[in-house]
C-alpha cells in the first residue's frame, strides 16, 4: 500500500477574474488556452514580458462564471498589477480572494467539499491539486504532511520548475526550464504576450541551454556553484533540495557526455547523475 501524504501550499494567494470579457482578456495574454478551463479543470499557464521572459506563473480554475489564479505570493501582486494594466476598457474585475486554501495530495483522496479537485495538470506524478474554503481535516492517522523542501524535491524528480525557487522574473525563459513538457503552453492557441520569442526558440531550433534533474552521487554542491569541465564551464546549479538537483546546463555538451558516461565528475570530490 502506498503512503498517503500531502503538502500544503502556504505560499499561494488568489484572486478572479470576472466579467462578460474575461475569457478573451485572459486568453491574450497567458500562455496556455484558457477555454480547457472547464468546471473542476485546472490550467497551468504564465504570464511572460513581450520579450519572452517569465513573470509569474499560476493554475486557474473555473467557479461559477468567474476565473480563479492560484500563484505563488513572491508574483502576487506584480502580476496583478500587470493584468490591471492590460484590462484596458475590457469589461472584466480583478478581485483578490483570500480564505482559500490550496492542497497537493498524493495517494488518496479528499472526501471532504472542494472547489476544485483533480489531477495536478503538469505531471500526474504530482498528485491530485485539492482547492478548499477551509483547512483540510486531518482525521488519518495514517496521512502524513510532507516540508517544501520534500515537495521540491518531488518536482525536480519530475523535471517541474518551482518556480519561485527554480525561475528568475524578467530572465528566465519557459523552454529553457522544461514548461513546454508540463502542460504550461499551447503551441496552437494563437497570440499571447511573449508568443513570438517563444515559438520561435521552439521552430528555429535557438535552444542552447535548459534545465536538467539530477543527483548527488558523491561529495555536496551548493546552489550557484558553477559546473566546470576540462576548464571550460559547462553550467551551474539552479536549485538543491535534499541530493537532488536541477542544473542549467548546455545541450551539445549533456548529449555528448550522455553517449559516453551519464554522469559528471568535478575533480574527483563530486560526482552528479542524470536522473532521466
Amino acid at each position: 500500500m502506498k503512503n498517503k501524504y500531502f503538502f500544503n501550499h502556504k505560499n499561494s494567494r488568489f484572486f478572479k477574474v470576472s466579467g462578460e470579457d474575461s475569457i478573451t482578456f485572459i486568453q491574450n495574454l497567458i500562455t496556455n488556452d484558457i477555454n480547457k478551463c472547464k468546471n473542476n479543470d485546472i490550467v497551468y499557464s504564465c504570464l511572460l514580458t513581450p520579450q519572452g521572459k517569465f513573470l509569474a506563473d499560476f493554475f486557474i480554475f473555473k467557479n461559477d462564471d468567474s476565473f480563479y489564479f492560484e500563484t505563488d505570493k513572491k508574483y502576487y501582486k506584480n502580476l496583478i498589477n500587470k493584468l490591471n494594466i492590460y484590462k484596458l476598457r475590457s469589461n472584466i474585475d480583478i478581485k483578490e480572494v483570500e480564505n482559500i486554501f490550496s492542497y497537493s495530495i498524493f495517494n488518496f483522496s479528499y472526501n471532504f467539499d472542494s472547489l476544485v479537485q483533480n489531477n495536478d495538470p503538469r505531471n500526474l506524478s504530482l498528485g491530485k491539486k485539492v482547492i478548499l474554503s477551509n483547512k483540510i481535516l486531518l482525521n488519518d492517522n495514517n496521512l502524513k504532511q510532507i516540508n517544501e523542501n520534500e515537495y521540491h524535491e518531488i518536482l525536480i524528480k519530475n523535471s517541474t520548475p518551482y518556480s519561485h525557487l527554480d525561475m528568475v522574473e524578467n530572465k528566465s525563459l519557459l523552454l529553457e526550464n522544461n514548461f513546454d513538457n508540463i502542460n504550461a503552453i499551447d503551441w496552437d492557441k494563437g497570440c499571447y504576450v511573449g508568443q513570438e520569442i517563444t515559438a520561435r526558440m521552439k521552430y528555429r531550433s535557438l535552444l542552447k541551454k535548459k534545465i536538467y534533474p539530477m543527483k548527488i552521487i558523491k561529495g555536496d554542491i551548493s546552489i550557484g556553484s558553477e559546473l566546470i569541465i576540462d576548464e571550460k564551464k559547462i553550467g551551474y546549479i539552479v536549485s538543491k533540495a535534499n541530493s537532488y538537483i536541477f542544473a542549467l546546463l548546455n545541450i551539445e555538451f549533456v548529449n555528448i557526455l550522455v553517449k559516453n558516461n551519464s554522469k559528471i565528475n568535478l575533480n574527483d570530490t563530486v560526482v552528479l547523475d542524470f536522473l532521466n
